[in-house]
């Protein structure tokens, strides 16, 4: 299901990006405007952790803080994002699913607009977040409040003028800083989403 998934959002990609950008679709992404948008999304555990996935919903506002910065492909901009997912499952093969909620207070995201009008923006991002669950995960005298450091890139496919569909692909990391009194964690996690976002001045 997630390489069928995968595949048709490589293909929707595939069709919008080989359109000529007649419009500089870019705009709202090369000064400072505000944005807002939600996603859905899920994952997996990589390496001893692959009977773990994941599945989060959610909602994001951010900000691009600069104009443009540099030349050529490398241009582009900064931005501050914060995101927040009241829907945030843990699936465990050999436990049970686990209900949380998570939040990333900051995203930093760099916007590679480019020098000329383009309907396709790809962007790359860091940040730092925590997931709050109703149960100890992992299980074993762990921990109900997780942190998920991690880093990424997507694309922004503008569908119009400040509206795109946004994907991000993410690798991430949970672990819970020993606040339990084990912290097996989950070393590294794929996780893939798609969302829809708005731009205002």
């Amino acid at each position: 299901m997630r390489i069928r998934l995968g595949l048709i959002c490589a293909f929707i990609v595939a069709i919008l990006s080989s359109a000529a950008a007649q419009t500089d679709y870019a705009q709202p992404l090369r000064k400072e405007h505000w944005s807002g948008g939600f996603f859905v999304g899920g994952g997996t555990g990589l390496g001893d952790r692959t009977n773990v996935e994941m599945f989060r919903a959610g909602g994001r506002i951010g900000r691009v803080m600069t104009g443009e910065i540099g030349g050529g492909k490398f241009r582009h901009t900064f931005a501050l994002q914060s995101e927040w997912a009241p829907v945030d499952y843990t699936f465990w093969g050999g436990y049970k699913n686990v209900y949380g909620w998570s939040m990333a207070p900051i995203i930093l995201t760099w916007n590679f607009v480019g020098e000329r009008p383009r309907r396709v923006v790809p962007f790359a991002e860091a940040y730092g977040g925590v997931l709050f669950s109703k149960d100890e995960i992992p299980p074993g005298d762990t921990s109900k409040v997780n942190f998920t450091p991690g880093a990424g890139f997507g694309l922004h496919v503008f569908t119009r003028e400040r509206q795109a569909m946004t994907f991000h692909l993410r690798a991430v990391h949970i672990s819970n800083a020993s606040l339990g009194d084990h912290n097996p964690g989950v070393n590294a996690s794929m996780q893939f989403a798609v969302g829809y976002t708005w731009w205002k001045k």
